[in-house]
């Protein structure tokens, strides 16, 4: 059985139930989170400006909106954006180094420079340019424990950094380095920098794609033949980013809030993309070390083909790791309104999209029932 999130508002899940703030900037705005935080803005009358590191690519993947701005910039390099800080009632900073993931031989000093240090920058600048909240994207992953017994929250301790995955060391380095900030500027300058800690994220708007992408054009175009028996907490991007919204307007100073969903096994996630694709089969069940013997033989493949692969041992790893993992998302719901879609909503709108995207073919067959193996 899955985990149950927070009850959704099936008919209004996602939708703002409240003006937002009225300028905000929004880094990392055409990746799956971006690109749902500034949909929201925009729906709730906000005037939002995009960095961007492609302005023309951005124009075909972000809505065509007349309070929509794009500001051509790099994260890592603070002074191509930080001119568009001043006047902003918030910064919601999505951006982030993730290819560790599912892309071997990827650069690590750029991902602590992504993921790290250009964070603190943006704090510094933010401080500057009197912008009054910064909103950090961290991870659940950061979370040094929660299990199904006892479930982990935002007071559960970091783990340590290590070198067996440094996604997750970067954000507990981030995270670290924010508290410092707070102590040493925040107060006497009055910047607030809450944090979203999402799960695994899915849903349309997924143009990267990130892993849970990849992984659904894997199932439905029938690539990818077997995973781990294995779960992990999925929450769609668009109710993170109403988390991340929400936390823009009154999320606490260095206040925590995990944006998780549901707890979910990596078979059950499987078959729904199959029913929502209408497509591909779901993959038969692996031991935890043949999973992991598969990732390497698809990364030795994608080498020989010089392709990305379709999974490798990092991210094989993570997803293993999750298996045990659980948390809770009360206090987002609590405190920040936030509620969760069903797995299923969040599937078939994402087949939607990548339906319109010409990466699936057209939906021949409603009800199609996934075939488990």
């Amino acid at each position: 059985m899955s985990d149950t999130p927070p009850p959704a508002d099936h008919t209004g899940a996602g939708k703002p139930s409240r003006p937002g703030p009225g300028a905000v900037l929004v880094t990392g705005a055409t990746g799956l989170l971006g690109h749902a935080v500034v949909t929201r803005l925009l729906a709730a009358g906000t005037q939002v400006t995009a960095v961007v590191r492609n302005a023309e690519r951005a124009r075909t993947q972000l809505p065509h909106h007349p309070a929509l701005r794009l500001v051509t910039g790099d994260v890592t390099d603070i002074g191509s954006y930080k001119g568009a800080l001043p006047g902003m009632d918030a910064v919601i900073h999505t951006a982030a180094y993730f290819r560790e993931y599912y892309q071997p031989g990827h650069d690590l000093k750029l991902l602590y420079r992504t993921n790290v240090d250009a964070v603190e920058d943006l704090l510094k600048a933010a401080v500057d340019a009197q912008v009054p909240s910064v909103v950090q994207t961290s991870s659940i992953a950061v979370l040094g424990g929660g299990d199904a017994q006892s479930p982990g929250d935002e007071d559960t301790p970091n783990g340590r950094p290590d070198r067996g995955n440094h996604y997750r060391s970067s954000k507990i380095r981030a995270e670290r380095m924010i508290a410092g900030f707070d102590e040493k500027f925040g107060r006497t300058y009055g910047l607030r920098v809450p944090l979203v800690l999402p799960g695994w994220m899915w849903g349309p708007g997924d143009a990267g794609p990130t892993s849970a992408g990849r992984l659904f054009l894997a199932v439905a175009r029938g690539e990818l033949k077997a995973l781990p028996t294995a779960g992990n907490h999925v929450v769609d991007a668009r109710d993170v980013a109403a988390a991340c919204v929400a936390a823009a307007e009154r999320g606490g100073a260095g206040r925590r809030y995990i944006a998780a969903g549901g707890w979910y096994p990596l078979h059950e996630i499987c078959a729904a993309v199959v029913r929502a694709a209408g497509t591909g089969e779901v993959p038969r069940k692996l031991p935890p070390q043949a999973a992991m013997a598969l990732a390497s033989a698809l990364e030795w493949q994608a080498k020989v083909r010089g392709r990305t692969p379709v999974a490798t041992r990092t991210g094989m790893r993570a997803l293993l790791e999750g298996h045990h993992r659980r948390v809770s998302s009360a206090r987002a719901a609590h405190e920040l309104d936030v509620t969760f879609r069903p797995l299923e909503q969040t599937l078939a709108d994402q087949a939607a999209w990548h339906r319109a995207h010409q990466q699936l073919p057209a939906l021949r067959a409603a009800g199609r029932e996934a075939r488990t193996a």
